[in-house]
């Protein structure tokens, strides 16, 4: 039954979705939701998104999915509410060792918890969590745990400063 589910996403779900109407987010969350994915309201997904196994993929209310994000969902990749994937971003839950001879994998989910943005062609690796209220900034690598509240950057993302919302108590 999951080759038959991945077969018919791979030739007719995909299809679909990347020749929707640009404004189509209702229909386009439909139709991840009808392949499995569990979303919140108000779930954003632009055309040119990648998603390679939507059932093991959920996200919580107020997510964006920004245009030729991919996602390789081999694994389970949980995102939180209000929390945004810009252009070119990917997040992979396998990918090959290079530390080990042979065909290694190294596999693991994603956690993005709530209100946390992963900016524009970032790499989320296997495995990684990121907390509350982080900002991955532009062309960084998330290889494991980010703490809240922080804005992360660099190959290997690390936290730089806190992340303070002004207008807020």
């Amino acid at each position: 039954m999951k080759q038959l589910r991945s077969i018919v996403w791979r030739t007719v779900g995909i299809a679909i979705f990347s020749c929707t109407p640009h404004n189509a987010y209702v229909f386009r969350t439909a139709l991840l939701k009808l392949f499995g994915m569990r979303c919140g309201r108000r779930v954003r997904t632009r055309r040119s998104v990648r998603i390679d196994q939507p059932w093991n993929l959920s996200t919580g209310d107020l997510v964006i999915f920004g245009d030729s994000v991919v996602v390789h969902a081999s694994e389970t990749i949980r995102i939180g509410n209000r929390c945004v994937v810009s252009q070119y971003a990917m997040l992979t839950t396998v990918t090959g060792d290079c530390e080990t001879a042979g065909r290694t994998k190294r596999r693991g989910g994603i956690t993005i918890d709530d209100d946390c943005w992963v900016a524009t062609d970032t790499v989320v690796m296997p495995g990684s969590h990121i907390e509350s209220g982080v900002v991955v900034g532009a062309r960084s690598l998330v290889d494991g745990h980010l703490p809240k509240w922080k804005i992360c950057i660099g190959e290997p993302a690390i936290p730089r400063t806190e992340r303070v919302l002004y207008g807020t108590n």
